[in-house]
């Protein structure tokens, strides 16, 4: 892969964009109004809804929908609005923090849900809130404008959904989720419905690290996010879904922002494009290479994203959507001994010199047909791929150790829903996956810090193409207005394993009152090998899927329309699960453990100038390497977890916002005594993972300032992380000398950081 000219591509990219930015300012009008367009559509057939009601709250202006279900507002003073979507048989809904721009188009999409004539025995709304019809529990959506103003993101998505309950966070210096538990490569991430390996820079399946996600929050139309008891269309997941949803571009104009941070700079445009399709595109190029060089420091990271969608409407009945992302990391260290590090920090080797590339691209079409009045077919055809390059070595062998890794799948999946009676919904879905993998490693013989000898090992892994497969089937019942079931089972067969496996799964949700609901979910998760797990010896072949078994119970209570409280208790029972060796790469599936918890949260919409949220999570997550072991707090384990949000409109031009987030130290395995093994002292370590970090806490503060000009607007904002420079420790390391003293050495988080930002708008 030539590297280069891929950096020399989305350069120029930023560059066109920039131009094009600039040219659309310079035509644009005085006009001081915007416009909102978009469409309704029922939510479960995706037919458009004629001559829907559309409001805007506390005006008099409105419209109604045409027959393709589409609808303009214009000439809107730009504020922040909500929509409010009636339409007789379905249940209103309320679309809060609609930005209005002057010059500019907003766009959004809105699904309605079918009510049923046995709805007046209980006046249950969709106001605020609403869920997808087959997940009635352990599910948080955001908006664009929710991610954006989130203090203590960067308005990076990660980092946003790291606030939400039952999850726990890495530190700053990751934006990886930690769900219940579990780690970080249990996480499905979804995007258009293209599954997504590695959603993060420089991270690497498996590592708990990662700087900033690869998509910029810009194109997010929303996103859902199951911590648990997700339906059976998906799969191959134990703890959780994230599932993105990009916008199309607008129909009306083209939109150009400009945006530029500590992290780096993108641009983005969308419009319409002729033959009645829409397009929207964005590159972005960061500066972490920019920043270190300044402070001296022997890292030099870049990496670069681009994203783009175009759509069209063939007919009223197909709409295609091509999506299609590329993104590049890269890392440089010259002339710098730096002890080298393993996943868990075990060697003394010194290597000075460093290379390293992460790349990853995904690009597919989804077809939607809707071939009936009550039924519609969503096909997929995509090809992810993604790899990593790795040299590490001295100045006079820079390539001691090394990797490189590629997996690429080639995807085919269809989805049929179909609206059998107003109270009945089915759902069937097939799924097919090619695999082609490769996996070379090679590294010297090398010496724990507790005296083990490592010896050297080259690995050579280039397997034939292999295949998964699965099905599913699952349905949505409501027999009365106050309850709702889903029942669904999945199978998955993976051919590089010769293993198939079933997964029952069920949730369902009884209305006590208009404003209260009981949720439960039972289901069974499993999870195959990956191909970097296996690819590490031969032995590994005979790797089984890791099973998760979820319950959930939980309830739902609507203060307000704008306010809703949740509280969830869940439970994970986890067998086969996999477990590594700390001398050799063989892994078992001897290990087994739980997870469980209960979690509380409030949250506000942003209404009449104010949103908020609170969480509390209380958990547990324990393991075993194997049933006659003894059990140990998993590396996720976070006993306590609080957090804090707040933001306030001080004026059409002024927000300011907070983040205050509290969590248990993680478990770590302390070092307790010296061992003198051939002359050389080495670290004795305690039991494993029976001590705690410190714990971990920090405060965020956000402050956005709006310029409106003649013919486009500026949005200047600081972001100023850990505001009382707390030192959050990560981790420790220990190592001991030729007395047989031992030091311990704390890794930290950042400690204040300002972020400031600009955003202009055309």
């Amino acid at each position: 892969m030539e590297h280069p000219r891929s950096r020399n591509i989305l350069n120029a990219a930023l560059l066109i964009l920039s131009f094009v930015a600039l040219l659309n300012a310079s035509l644009i009008g005085q006009n001081k109004t915007g416009t909102i367009s978009g469409e309704v559509r029922d939510a479960v057939t995706k037919q458009p809804l004629l001559y829907a009601n559309i409001s805007i709250v506390g005006t008099q202006l409105g419209t109604v929908t045409d027959e393709k279900g589409y609808f303009v507002i214009k000439n809107i003073v730009p504020e922040v609005y909500q929509l409010k979507i009636s339409y007789i048989g379905y249940i209103s809904t309320i679309k809060e923090d609609i930005t209005v721009i002057h010059s500019r188009n907003t766009s959004v999409f809105i699904e309605l849900r079918p009510s049923q004539i046995e709805m007046s025995e209980v006046s249950v709304t969709g106001g605020y809130f609403q869920k997808p019809i087959d997940q009635s529990i352990s599910i948080r959506s955001l908006t664009q404008q929710e991610i954006r103003r989130s203090p203590g993101s960067a308005e990076d998505i990660f980092r946003v959904m790291q606030s939400l309950p039952g999850v726990a966070s890495a530190g700053g210096k990751s934006a990886q989720l930690i769900v219940r538990g579990g780690s970080p490569d249990e996480n499905l991430t979804l995007l258009d419905n293209i599954e997504i390996y590695n959603p993060i820079h420089f991270a690497r399946t498996g590592e708990s690290m990662g700087i900033v996600s690869i998509i910029n929050p810009s194109l997010l139309k929303g996103v859902d996010f199951m911590t648990g008891g997700f339906p059976a269309k998906y799969g191959d997941k134990m703890s959780s879904v994230f599932e993105m949803s990009l916008v199309d571009g607008n129909k009306e104009m083209y939109n150009t922002d400009i945006n530029v941070n500590l992290g780096g700079f993108g641009a983005m445009v969308d419009g319409p494009v002729p033959g009645n399709g829409t397009m929207i595109f964005s590159a972005r190029r960061g500066f972490f290479d920019l920043l270190t060089s300044l402070l001296n420091k022997p890292a030099a990271p870049q990496y670069y994203d681009a994203v783009a969608k175009l759509t069209y409407d063939l007919d009223e009945k197909n709409r295609i959507s091509i999506v299609g992302f590329y993104y590049l990391d890269q890392i440089i260290r010259e002339g710098t001994s730096t002890t080298k590090k393993t996943a868990s920090e075990a060697t003394n080797f010194k290597y000075d010199y460093l290379t390293r590339d992460d790349y990853g691209t995904a690009f597919g079409t989804n077809w939607r047909y809707l071939f009936s009045p009550k039924a519609f077919s969503l096909t997929t055809l995509s090809f992810s791929g993604n790899g990593w390059n790795t040299l590490q070595g001295t100045e006079t062998d820079r390539s001691l150790s090394g990797e490189e890794i590629r997996e690429n799948s080639f995807d085919i999946k269809n989805e049929v829903t179909l609206n059998v009676l107003a109270n009945l919904e089915l759902k069937a879905g097939g799924y097919l996956r090619f695999i082609d993998s490769k996996h070379t490693a090679w590294k010297p013989a090398d010496t724990t810090r507790t005296g083990q000898i490592i010896p050297a090992s080259s690995i050579s892994f280039l397997p034939e193409m292999s295949n998964k497969v699965s099905i599913f089937l699952q349905n949505t019942w409501r027999p009365f207005a106050r309850f709702s079931l889903t029942s669904g089972v999945r199978y998955d067969y993976f051919s590089f394993t010769k293993e198939g496996n079933v997964s029952p799964r069920i949730s369902f949700s009884y209305y006590l009152t208009d404003k209260t609901s009981f949720n439960a979910s039972f289901g069974k998760f499993y999870q195959t090998p990956a191909a970097y797990q296996i690819a590490l010896d031969p032995l590994n072949v005979l790797l089984k899927s890791s099973l998760a078994t979820h319950y959930i119970v939980g309830v739902d209570h609507l203060f307000a329309e704008d306010t809703k409280f949740t509280v969830e208790l869940y439970h994970k029972d986890l067998t086969n699960v996999f477990v590594a060796n700390d001398t050799t790469d063989v892994l078992t599936n001897a290990g087994e453990g739980f997870a469980q918890g209960i979690e509380f949260s409030l949250q506000k919409k942003f209404i009449d100038g104010i949103v908020g949220s609170a969480s509390y999570s209380y958990a547990a997550s324990k393991r075993k390497d194997a049933s006659n072991l003894s059990e140990y707090y998993f590396e996720y384990d976070r006993t306590h977890i609080f957090n804090l949000l707040g933001g306030f409109e001080l004026s059409k031009t002024w927000q300011i916002g907070f983040k205050f987030q509290y969590a248990s130290g993680n478990p770590y395995t302390p070092a307790t005594g010296v061992a003198t093994k051939n002359g050389i002292n080495y670290v004795i370590d305690g039991v494993y993972n029976s001590a705690r970090l410190p714990d971990y806490h920090k405060l965020d503060i956000r402050i956005d300032k709006k310029f409106i000009f003649e013919n486009w607007t500026l949005t200047a904002y600081l972001d100023l992380w850990n505001v009382y420079n707390r030192q959050n420790v990560l981790s420790y390391s220990s190592k001991v000398d030729a007395t047989g003293i031992i030091t311990t050495t704390p890794r930290f988080d950042f400690g204040i950081l300002p972020i400031l930002g600009l955003s202009a708008q055309f």
